[in-house]
C-alpha cells in the first residue's frame, strides 16, 4: 500500500464545468457567470439586477428577456449549479482517482473541497437554503443532487470494505454527508460566528467525524500530506 501510495499523484480536486450545451448563448452565460460572482460576493439580496447586466456587458433590458425576474435567474444558476456538482461527484468520488490512497485520506481530502465548495459559494448557498424553505422545485433538485452525491459516495465505500466497520456503504454516505453538510450549513450559512475556526481546521475536525462514523481503521502508512492536513 505504502509504495503504490506513493506513486499516486498529489490529487487536486477541481470543480468541474459542464461543456456548453449547443442551445446555451454566450450572452445567456455572461449573464450566470456575472451574477454567480456577484452573489458568491455580495449575496443574492445584494446582487443587483443592473449590476450583474453591467458586468456581463449586457444590459437590464437582454436579462429580462432571459428571465422574467431574479426568481428566474436564481432557478437557472440553482439548475447549473446542480448539473456541475454531478459532474464533478462523478469525477471527484470515481474510484480509480483513490487507487493506492489510505481510506482516511480520501476522507481529508474530500471534506476539505466540500468546505471549500461551501465557501466559495457561500453567497449563493445562503440564497438556496432560504429559497429551499418555500420553493418546492429548489427542494427537489437539492434533493435530486445528494441523492446523486450519496451513491456515488456510496460505491466508493464498497470498494474499501475491508478498512471500514460500517456494513452499509449507502446508508454510511447517507449520513456520513448528511453530518458534513448539515454541520457547514449551520457554520457558514445559519450561524457563521459561532464555530472559529479556520477553514483547514473545520475541514480536519470533520473529516475526523466521518472517518470515526465509518470506523476507518488506522492505515498501516499515512502520507505526509495527509498529517500536515490535519491540525492537532
Amino acid at each position: 500500500m505504502g509504495e503504490t501510495a506513493v506513486q499516486t499523484p498529489v490529487r487536486m480536486l477541481q470543480w468541474v464545468r459542464t461543456p456548453q450545451q449547443a442551445r446555451t448563448r454566450e450572452g445567456l452565460t455572461r449573464l450566470l457567470d456575472a451574477a454567480e460572482t456577484l452573489v458568491a460576493a455580495k449575496g443574492f439580496d445584494e446582487a443587483g439586477i443592473a449590476e450583474i447586466a453591467r458586468m456581463a456587458q449586457s444590459s437590464v433590458g437582454a436579462f429580462y428577456r432571459r428571465f422574467a425576474d431574479k426568481d428566474g435567474l436564481l432557478h437557472a444558476l440553482h439548475e447549473r449549479f446542480c448539473d456541475e456538482a454531478r459532474a464533478t461527484a462523478d469525477e471527484t468520488l470515481d474510484p480509480s482517482r483513490w487507487t493506492g490512497a489510505p481510506t482516511d485520506e480520501v476522507a481529508h481530502e474530500f471534506t476539505a473541497f466540500i468546505v471549500q465548495v461551501f465557501r466559495e459559494r457561500e453567497g449563493f448557498f445562503r440564497a438556496i437554503l432560504q429559497r429551499g424553505t418555500s420553493d418546492g422545485v429548489v427542494r427537489e433538485r437539492t434533493d435530486r443532487l445528494f441523492e446523486h452525491l450519496a451513491e456515488r459516495l456510496a460505491a466508493l465505500l464498497r470498494g474499501r470494505s475491508g478498512d471500514i466497520a460500517h456494513r452499509d456503504p449507502k446508508l454510511a454516505a447517507i449520513v456520513g454527508l448528511r453530518v458534513v453538510v448539515g454541520a457547514l450549513t449551520h457554520t457558514i450559512q445559519a450561524q457563521p460566528h459561532t464555530l472559529p475556526l479556520s477553514d483547514e481546521r473545520l475541514a480536519a475536525e470533520l473529516a475526523r467525524v466521518f472517518i470515526a462514523y465509518l470506523g476507518v481503521s488506522p492505515p498501516t502508512t499515512v502520507t505526509t500530506q495527509a498529517r500536515r492536513r490535519t491540525p492537532q
